[in-house]
């Protein structure tokens, strides 16, 4: 996977206050429109400045657009009304072109200084309003360059605003500099990690500037898509009683530079994984490819055979394959580490930490958590003492992507691998199998095994030793998913992770049928913690 050239992230740095972007056309410059009305909030003042014709109109006109996630939205000028005002759901705007203002009565009789009380405001010809403009608005200055067609734009404003468009700058340079200036930014649905994801969408166009058709037989445009993600750089956190801090002990990723290079790794290894179109790694901003919205289930929810054993096909072949010690890219040398006896223990912990007070309206007692640790000792020591391979860590129905038979190189699409590390070869199809948050069928579930110790030519007493880490690795980590979904609901309440609770617990009850893990079994069910 070549990265795109000039992707050198010290060229894609944000230039100092006030933000310049040049050489908008005027598509992109409604799309840093539509960038603006997701952070407008009731308060703002936006003061639209430029000579006649150079954009405000417009631009005015697509953030207010974008604020009703309207496209076809009427919005008439306010030439001759002085001001138009548009009701959402959260606050009202008030667009203004005071062009035509003739004194300050006139700004009295339409509610200028009130419409920033209830709402916010955008104003056309700020400079007739005088001393009645608030000293904290945002100032967005339109120039027409020598360029036909192509603006450059300006905005300034208190030291608020700089770190409110921080981040928005950042993107949108990121997006300019790589080609899709004129694309649109939606939010996506994010899971329960601290990054971000937004789909970015322009139109295909042909090589005169006209937007394609999908086929000759549609008149609607064609859409190109990327994903952009946002990935500032964080503390390792939260620390834990003695001290250590959870994401050091657990090998989680916290900045974007390792993200990069091991992207470059796994596609070095066959796997198929987004290509990168650009990125800023002082930002924490990635570019890629979208995968679509094709998954392992189809619309009704339930798993589609066909897409699981491809997803077994590919950890077949990963697991075939010889992983190196290191990732080298443009993010730099990114060490694999070893998914150690530490990282598993603390895993676990959140299970204590957050389903055992969740179930029993009761922290943990002191020698529940020392006979727990006890059980599982010796069998996360077998589990450290397994074969090993490449664990992505979370492959699981919503990332894996269905990409047909034929794409390259295979049919399956794999996202949210930037945790991946060396430990157990059972890892990943556990808990591909024991889906969290799909139910999957125990026929499936066996088949989905038996292809793959078919795929891996394994003889019995592999198959025996295989499966003794599968139940392993599938324990351990629908513990550690029980806290996660606990902790999400009684601390961030988002309680729609409580409907993965009865699916995980009917696949633990299952696992922990293993004769080996009879005594951790027995302790699940003394506490209570198995339903």
């Amino acid at each position: 996977m070549p990265i795109p050239p000039h992707a050198d992230h010290h060229a894609l740095r944000v230039s100092s206050w006030p933000l310049h972007f040049e050489r908008l056309t005027e598509a992109a410059s409604m799309a840093l429109a539509a960038d603006l009305a997701r952070i407008l909030k009731q308060g703002d003042v936006v003061a639209l400045d430029g000579d006649l014709g150079a954009g405000k109109s417009t631009f005015a006109r697509a953030l207010l657009r974008a604020k009703a996630d309207d496209p076809f939205l009427e919005v008439p000028s306010p030439t001759f009304t002085l001001v138009q005002t548009y009701d959402y759901e959260d606050f009202e705007i008030s667009h203004f072109d005071l062009y035509r203002v003739g004194d300050f009565e006139e700004l009295y009789e339409i509610g200028f200084e009130e419409s920033w009380l209830t709402g916010a405001a955008l104003v056309e010809w700020p400079e007739r309003a005088k001393d009645l403009m608030p000293s904290d608005a945002l100032w967005i200055t339109i120039e027409t360059t020598e360029n036909v067609g192509e603006r450059r734009l300006i905005m300034s404003g208190t030291p608020v605003w700089q770190q409110r468009l921080e981040r928005l700058g950042q993107k949108r340079k990121l997006l300019n500099c790589r080609g899709w200036s004129e694309a649109l930014l939606k939010p996506i649905d994010g899971d329960l990690s601290p990054r971000s994801y937004d789909r970015v969408t322009r139109l295909a166009l042909d090589p005169d500037g006209q937007p394609l058709a999908t086929n000759p037989d549609e008149k609607a445009p064609s859409a190109q898509s990327a994903i952009l993600m946002d990935m500032p750089a964080r503390q390792p956190g939260p620390e834990l009683p003695d001290g250590r801090l959870y994401d050091t002990v657990a090998h989680r990723v916290t900045d974007l530079p390792p993200v990069v290079t091991i992207t470059e790794g796994l596609d070095h290894l066959g796997l198929r994984v987004p290509d990168i179109y650009g990125f800023d790694l002082d930002a924490g901003l990635l570019l890629w490819e979208d995968f679509g919205t094709e998954r392992l289930t189809g619309s009704d929810g339930n798993p589609i055979d066909e897409r699981y054993l491809a997803v077994v096909k590919c950890l077949a072949q990963l697991h075939d394959k010889t992983i190196p010690n290191a990732f080298d890219g443009a993010g730099g040398r990114h060490v694999l580490p070893r998914y150690d006896l530490e990282a598993f223990k603390v895993e676990l912990d959140v299970f204590l930490d957050f389903y055992w007070p969740h179930t029993h309206r009761a922290p943990c007692p002191e020698v529940e958590r020392h006979d727990f640790h006890a059980l599982w000792q010796p069998l996360l020591t077998l589990l450290v003492d397994s074969e090993r391979s490449l664990v992505l860590r979370d492959v699981q129905d919503p990332n894996c992507f269905w990409l047909g038979e034929g794409h390259r190189p295979g049919a399956i699409g794999f996202i949210d691998f930037q945790d991946c590390l060396i430990g157990p070869t059972a890892y990943d199809l556990s808990a591909l199998a024991l889906d969290a948050r799909v139910t999957i069928p125990d026929d499936l579930q066996d088949l989905m095994f038996a292809h793959y110790v078919s795929l891996r030519n394994l003889d019995d007493l592999q198959t025996a030793e295989f499966k003794q880490t599968y139940c392993l690795a599938a324990a351990q980590r629908i513990s550690k998913n029980l806290g996660a979904f606990a902790r999400a609901a009684d601390l961030a309440g988002r309680t729609g992770y409580l409907e993965h609770v009865p699916r995980s617990l009917k696949y633990l009850c299952k696992v922990l049928e293993l004769p080996l893990l009879s005594g951790l079994k027995d302790w699940y069910d003394t506490h209570d913690l198995l339903g």
